[in-house]
């Protein structure tokens, strides 16, 4: 930040000042300038020190001002004491380029009226001053003062970011009237001498230091000195105070102005229009826009990459500012004054205490109300204040939607206010997500939860044209009836006149300024645009010309639209006479004249199809086209080449079509889309919605069909040719061509060849394309929309056929993908071609159509043949799940041990652990806030999730039914059994007062009050469902504590009634409704406002959940099985039938597209495609495209999901020497044999006791000697032959003995001769015929690693905490001494070694580990060369410690050649070399080689992996089988750490 400093104190365009002085003007009279109560002399005279007086929201620059000698931080800047005459606080900020500017003042005791001596001088006022500075953390990033800065090593910093010192009427050579100042106080009987008034007597030793000094440091900064004009009245007479040349320093660049006033008044103004006020001001301003000029390149960098990142986050790549350029530039000067003009207008923008924070202006189409929305915008920016603005734009998809509403206005916001993108940078680095297509998420995580609890320094405004454009804006205003009060937001609001947001206005009391342009207020507009634009019409004189412009104006009722159409059409006459015949003709209505414009363009016969072309892609491109876009766009659609489009498109198109400042093209207005597009529109330029969508969708499929997309030869990844220059209309068809098909003709086959086409030809280098931009929401929407095709196709096409099949199957490819290798495919979009393909199922189009090709990946051992439902399974060892939560980028699991597990929503990777320390039996999330709350049969607890801190417990004794946090979550609430509420203070656990719920209620269920049985909370509805046994559901206002009704689930209302199994809210406050599930197979979905029925089917649901947007119930019963239905109508969408345990509980995750259940010992996630099959309810363009499904074609997917048995989980794997079968041990404790050329299980060679489960293996090559141990410490060691028939025995157990304790590593010596086997207390070591040799207390039970030595093979080495010891394997005799070798990489004791590895051909060991055993610590890895591992040794010196590997590393899989092998948590297999040479250089590289997907490693627990010597890659999963990668490591992509 550069900083202005100012000793005694530290052009924009005219429209500008004028603005700003007429607001400045407002504020004077609200501050109202006129003597208050009399105020303390001291407060008066300001305070001492640094006082910050204003801060902006992106401070750039720093004013300091400083007083002279009796003045003070606020009397010497104010003419009265009035705080509005204090014009560094009151006037500056609000002037046109102090947009940036932070303003402090400075104080100090330079009273010489103080009767008190002092030995102060100058020197110290200096010191003083730069202390505060250096001390001020606004400014310590960031005239004696100055000296010191330049002088002081301490300071330096601080004194190069000096720019401008403004010097008032400073003394430099000193003044006379100091000399008689310092005689009188000399003299004086009350008063004493001051040092400070002595360094002011010209040429004073203490001037002449500081003016010689001066000369040699000053460079690099700027100097303006002013000087009074007027001598100052004082009692002896009038005198000059300080002269020209002592105000003025003299040196070279120095800008010299006078200031016409005396000393006293040099720096205090009467008002804004002072003209010594001005003077100063310019003065300023000058030195801003110098700055501004040369902006800091660092910090340029630094905004331009957070904003980028902020761009992903929020998915916005740009502010707005073409929309608002395009209409900006029109506006003629003047116009829309009317509005800034007027009070109620004034009053919303200065926002006083009890005034409107919305204005709402209406206007009938035509008026101009986007040009007042844009003049509103310049006002504002004119006058200093922060505004972000929003244009709706009916057939932009970018411009259509609350959340695109909302994500550009933060992304803004981020943009002007550094306390904005910090707190959204911290939610990036946090790994915080959210869906950035739901409104209501993208309102609770970004505004509610982040940007809302920002204090900030001034009023945002927020601007928002046509609102009445976006089809659901509903929900917009009761989200802004949330917003706090003392938050200073403002919005401007535009729309036609509309009885619905008056009523939303009203019903959300939110009050507003609402006025309706009338006709005179659009005639002022008129008259300053026809003014500006009559010039060039050939009429004589002026008197001609103001008849002409009374003419259109009184022709134009008020509209601007009609009036610029006239004008345009009035450009091409010649003569007077031409013009009065166009007006005579010309029709006044809209209608008339657009179809007056399109009979013109009939009559041009040669540029009839071009300009049809140019409308049909203007009025029904899913956003608007730049013109290069256009050009190829129309060469694809009728084959032309128009190189200079931009320069003609106005005449082609009748002057309806226009290129904008940012080169799109777009209609001259939203009425010229409505008028092209009605029913009954006859002309050849009417437009049909679906044909030239059809024709639309062609044109891209042609494109993506053709050669520039085909797919590379070279199938190891497409470097080339995705650098390649691609077609300008490469973007717009990949990403909008299923838009156009959602919208097309069901009856025309011609684009569905051409989709058949692309997608079994170019559809890889699509995916790539789209991968390569870093978002996949492309390709989720073109599932969507395909499948949307497909659905209202069947209603007129046979569902069957080949080509149906295809696109539907590519859909549901396209969904699984996202799913499956979202991650990865951002991470290396060129993997599409040759990795991503081979891990498909079988069944799938991408891998029938690019999985089997040569040379890429292959992968066997898979059992599924087609994509599952299920994405992935966690398992809990001998544990139970009793309760689940999701929201945004988290899901939790609460276990019965009373552990809950915080995960990753996307990649189900576990974040942390929380100790609940009881059975937790609910969880419930924040509504804005990042805290979970669990609760258990004793205790509630609440937890911040991103950090794992315990915030506080509160012990009870209710029995809860369920959790809720309130919508502030300012209170977290319980329903109990007791037919109570209870709650607890968020902020400090308290418990609040309990609320009964009987109190009010009418009837006989006054008396009835059995224990409740089920209970449901609305955050949004603020009510609560309660139910008895067999009794009605009854529904309390929470608010009010009233009883509101209840429902009966027959309409006889006898008791008892049928037995509630289930209850569920809909989440959407737009959708008020409940589900409800009873025993008698009836699930009900019902208003709980009016208890009615909204509808009934049969399905005996035992656990209810619902998606976050409210659009889909999830059903789940006793034996399994999980039904989607739609939640309004309880149409059945989707099945899930799997053959497992009981479904306890479920929910969605915050995408709406994942469902977790609770099975047990296990958690489920499901990934159903039906999920994604519908079109974003913001596309605005296809609700009269889609038609109702008949209902005998509504035929639900059945998910079939394959629920593996647990005990045939692998749970230990080895490998054979001679790498073609793998060992590996089950969860029933059964060994088998399986080979690695397919992945399937040969034969099984032992087993442990039964469902015993194996825990590790060890295989020794030079006996064929294989050892086992199981959970229950029994561990065997068998030797393993082959017969000549291929058969493989294991004979009579070596080795069968238990320990009394969990074996936590087993090693075999390589001779075979020999087994140690490790516990928490001891390390025993037995020889194979079944003796113990030797066992060896271990003192402190800590992780540990043993391993054999790789050179010295009767050597074992142990890696013991912070050191190693050597044993020799015959004796079991340590052979280094006491201490053992000290290994300098640990930096203390109580280390976890996680893994150690030795290099191929043992020169080096490898280990990952912790240097503490706390869950926040970052792990390590290191290398130790093998020769520093000897008896002799004492230290052992790493070749390096490489962290920022060892960070990505989930799971090491082994070592291979001279590589060690490991997974990622990316899910990448990855591979670095062991040479020093490689891993000691400045950056540290490594390759990932291919990608496993998440579902087949996430778990939970620690992947079982391995390597085999051929280079295959060994994965088990949970399901019991073995996937062998082969040529997995064929494939690779370096990629660069640096260290630090």
């Amino acid at each position: 930040m550069d900083s202005v400093s100012h000793k005694h104190l530290t052009s924009p365009a005219s429209s500008k000042r004028s603005t700003s002085a007429s607001f400045l003007e407002r504020r004077l009279a609200s501050l109202n300038i006129s003597r208050r109560g009399v105020e303390p002399l001291e407060q008066i005279r300001g305070p001492l020190g640094l006082n910050l007086l204003w801060e902006p929201s992106e401070p750039r620059i720093d004013f300091v001002f400083v007083h002279g000698l009796r003045g003070g931080s606020r009397k010497t800047w104010s003419l009265s004491d009035d705080p509005a005459h204090y014009w560094p606080k009151e006037w500056l900020p609000s002037e046109p380029g102090f947009r940036n500017v932070r303003i402090h003042s400075y104080g100090y005791n330079a009273d010489f009226g103080d009767r008190k001596g002092g030995v102060v001088n100058i020197h110290d006022f200096g010191r003083a001053l730069l202390g505060d500075v250096s001390n001020s953390p606004l400014l310590r990033k960031d005239g004696d003062a100055y000296l010191l800065a330049k002088r002081d090593p301490n300071y330096q910093d601080i004194g190069m970011r000096f720019h401008s010192i403004f010097f008032l009427a400073t003394p430099h050579r000193g003044a006379d009237s100091a000399h008689l100042l310092d005689n009188i106080l000399r003299f004086s009987m009350s008063h004493e001498s001051k040092a400070y008034v002595k360094d002011l007597i010209p040429n004073s030793g203490a001037i002449q230091e500081i003016n010689d000094e001066f000369r040699h440091v000053y460079q690099g900064s700027h100097l303006w000195s002013f000087f009074e004009t007027l001598k100052t009245s004082l009692l002896i007479g009038q005198e000059m105070i300080v002269e020209k040349d002592s105000a003025t320093i003299g040196l070279p660049n120095e800008r010299v102005q006078l200031i016409n006033a005396d000393h006293q008044h040099i720096c205090k103004f009467a008002d804004p229009l002072d003209n010594n006020y001005l003077t100063l001001r310019n003065a300023f301003i000058s030195v801003i826009e110098s700055i501004d000029q040369e902006p800091s390149a660092a910090n340029r960098d630094e905004h331009r990459n957070q904003m980028k990142t902020l761009s992903t986050l929020l998915g916005i790549s740009e502010i707005p500012d073409g929309s608002l350029s395009s209409i900006v530039d029109k506006q003629m000067e003047g116009t829309c004054q009317w509005l800034t003009d007027r009070s109620c207008f004034h009053q919303w923008q200065e926002g006083q205490a009890g005034t409107p924070k919305y204005f709402w202006l209406s206007g009938k189409p035509g008026t101009g109300k986007s040009t007042v929305a844009g003049h509103v915008i310049k006002h504002l920016k004119n006058c200093g204040s922060d505004c972000s603005y929003f244009f709706f734009r009916r057939g932009d998809k970018a411009s259509s939607s609350i959340s695109d509403l909302l994500r550009s206005l933060a992304f803004q916001m981020a943009f002007a206010n550094r306390k904005v993108r910090k707190t959204l940078l911290d939610m990036k680095k946090d790994g915080e997500s959210f869906n950035k297509n739901d409104e209501r998420t993208v309102w609770r995580t970004i505004f509610m939860a982040r940007i809302f609890r920002i204090e900030l320094n001034q009023p945002h405004y927020w601007i928002i044209d046509a609102l009445d454009e976006c089809q659901h804006y509903n929900g917009l205003f009761s989200m802004l009836s949330k917003v706090d009060k003392n938050f200073p937001l403002r919005l401007f609001i535009t729309s036609r006149p509309s009885p619905l947001l008056d009523r939303l206005f009203s019903q959300e009391k939110l009050l507003v300024f609402s006025e309706q342009m009338n006709v005179e207020d659009s005639l002022q507009d008129i008259r300053h645009y026809l003014r500006a634009n009559s010039n060039y019409l050939p009429v004589e004189d002026d008197s001609a010309c103001g008849e002409l412009i009374n003419t259109i104006l009184e022709k134009s009722s008020g509209c601007f639209l009609w009036a610029a159409l006239v004008l345009k059409e009035l450009e091409s006459t010649y003569s007077e006479q031409q013009i009065w015949e166009v007006l005579r003709d010309v029709p006044t209505e809209m209608d008339e004249l657009y179809t007056r414009i399109l009979d013109g363009m009939m009559n041009l016969s040669r540029d009839r199809e071009l300009a049809k072309a140019i409308i049909r892609w203007t009025v029904f491109a899913a956003r608007p086209l730049t013109t290069d876009e256009l050009k190829e766009a129309l060469k694809l659609d009728i084959n032309q080449n128009l190189p200079r489009l931009e320069n003609a498109i106005g005449a082609i198109c009748g002057n309806l079509i226009q290129v904008n400042k940012q080169s799109r093209v777009e209609v001259i207005h939203q009425t010229v889309r409505a008028f092209l597009i009605k029913d009954g529109l006859n002309s050849e330029f009417a437009m049909d919605k679906v044909k030239e969508n059809s024709r639309l969708a062609e044109v891209c499929l042609k494109y993506l069909g053709g050669e520039e997309m085909k797919n590379p030869r070279n199938r190891r990844g497409s470097a080339g040719k995705s650098l390649m220059q691609r077609s300008p209309f490469a973007e717009y068809a990949s990403l909008h061509f299923s838009n156009h098909i959602a919208r097309s003709s069901s009856l025309v086959d011609q684009h569905f060849m051409l989709l058949e086409k692309f997608l079994n030809s170019n559809i890889l280098t699509w995916i790539e394309y789209i991968a390569r931009s870093g978002n996949l929401y492309g390709l989720t929407q073109a599932a969507k929309n395909l499948k949307s095709f497909l659905e209202r196709r069947a209603k007129y096409r046979s569902p069957l056929g080949q080509a149906v099949h295809i696109v539907n199957a590519w859909a549901n490819d396209l969904i699984r993908l996202v799913a499956a290798f979202g991650q990865s495919l951002i991470a290396s979009p060129a993997s599409i071609y040759s990795l991503v393909p081979p891990v498909c199922p079988p069944h799938s189009m991408l891998y029938k159509n690019f999985g089997n090709l040569q040379p890429c990946l292959k992968v066997m051992g898979r059992s599924e043949e087609d994509w599952d439902d299920l994405l992935s399974c966690v398992v809990f060892a001998e544990e139970r799940a009793t309760a689940t939560a999701c929201r945004d980028a988290r899901f939790v699991l609460g276990l019965a041990s009373g552990t809950v597990i915080v995960y990753y929503t996307s990649t189900l990777q576990e974040a942390r652990r929380l100790l609940h320390k009881e059975p937790v039996r609910h969880l419930q999330f924040s509504n804005i806030e990042s805290f979970l709350a669990s609760s258990g049969r004793r205790s509630v607890k609440l937890w911040n999730v991103n950090t794992g801190v315990q915030l506080w417990a509160a012990e009870h004794c209710i029995d809860i039914l369920t959790l809720n946090f309130n919508e502030d979550d300012t209170l977290l609430r319980a329903a109990t059994k007791t037919n109570q509420v209870a709650f607890w203070d968020v902020t400090e656990g308290r418990e609040q007062d309990t609320r009964p719920l009987h109190e009010n209620m009418q009837g006989d269920e006054v008396e009835y009050r059995p224990p409740a049985t089920h209970a449901q909370f609305s955050s949004d509805l603020n009510i609560l469902a309660i139910a008895h046994r067999q009794r009605p559901i009854s529904f309390w206002d929470l608010a009010s504590n009233t009883f509101i009704g209840q429902f009966y689930v027959e309409d006889n209302k006898r008791y008892p009634g049928p037995l509630l199994l289930a209850l569920v809210f809909n989440p959407n406050p737009d959708i008020s409704l409940l589900a409800a599930s009873y025993q008698q197979e009836q699930l009900v979905v019902l208003d709980p406002w009016t208890q009615e029925e909204q509808a009934m089917i049969k399905f005996g649901a035992h656990v209810l959940a619902a998606s976050p947007d409210g659009k889909t119930l999830a059903a789940g019963d006793g034996c399994g099985t999980i039904q989607l239905y739609e939640f309004e109508t309880l149409r059945l969408i989707h099945r899930i039938t799997a053959s497992d345990y009981n479904v306890t509980a479920m929910v969605f995750a915050s995408n709406n597209l994942r469902l977790f259940d609770i099975r047990d010992d296990h958690c489920n996630i499901w990934e159903p495609s039906v999920l994604v099959r519908q079109v974003d309810s913001s596309d605005t363009q296809s609700e009269n495209v889609s038609a109702e499904i008949p209902g005998d074609l509504q035929v639900p997917g059945a998910g079939l999901a394959t629920i593996w048995d647990s005990e045939k989980t692998i749970t230990a794997m080895i490998d054979h020497h001679l790498g073609h079968i793998l060992f590996c041990g089950r969860e029933d404790g059964s060994i088998g044999l399986f080979t690695t050329d397919t992945g399937q299980q040969l034969q099984t060679l032992y087993c442990h006791a039964r469902n015993t489960a194996v825990s590790s293996l060890r295989w020794n090559q030079q006996e064929s000697i294989l050892a086992s141990t199981d959970i229950s410490g029994r561990f065997l060691a068998r030797n393993i032959t082959q017969t000549s028939s291929g058969q493989w025995i294991a004979r009579a157990p070596l080795l069968d003995k238990r320990s009394p304790q969990a074996i936590r590593q087993l090693l075999i010596s390589s001779n075979g001769k020999f087994l140690l086997l490790s516990t928490a207390t001891s390390d025993e070591l037995w020889s194979m015929t079944g003796t113990l040799i030797e066992s060896r207390d271990i003192p402190r039970p800590m992780p540990r690693m043993r391993i054999n030595h790789s050179t010295e093979t009767n050597h074992v080495v142990f890696f013991d905490d912070s050191v190693v010891r050597i044993f020799e394997w015959d004796t079991f005799k340590e052979l280094t001494s006491e201490t053992g070798i000290i290994l300098d990489a640990i930096s203390k004791p109580g280390s976890l070694f996680t893994d150690v590895a030795p290099s191929h051909g043992g020169r080096n060991f490898c280990a990952t580990f912790f240097n503490s055993l706390s869950s926040h610590v970052k792990p390590h890895l290191s290398l130790w060369p093998t020769s520093s591992f000897h008896p002799d040794a004492e230290t052992a010196k790493a070749l390096g410690d490489y962290g920022p590997l060892a960070v990505r590393i989930k799971s090491i899989i082994g070592v291979h050649k001279s590589s060690l092998l490991f997974l990622d948590y990316d899910g990448w297999v990855c591979s670095a070399k062991y040479e020093a040479a490689v891993m000691m250089a400045e950056k540290l590289s490594y390759v990932r080689h291919f990608f496993i997907p998440y579902g087949w490693h996430s778990s939970g627990a620690e992947p079982v992996m391995g390597c085999t010597v051929w280079g295959h890659i060994i994965l088990a999963r949970e399901r019991g089988e073995i996937l062998v990668f082969h040529r997995g490591l064929d494939f690779e992509e370096k990629v660069e750490l640096c260290f630090g």
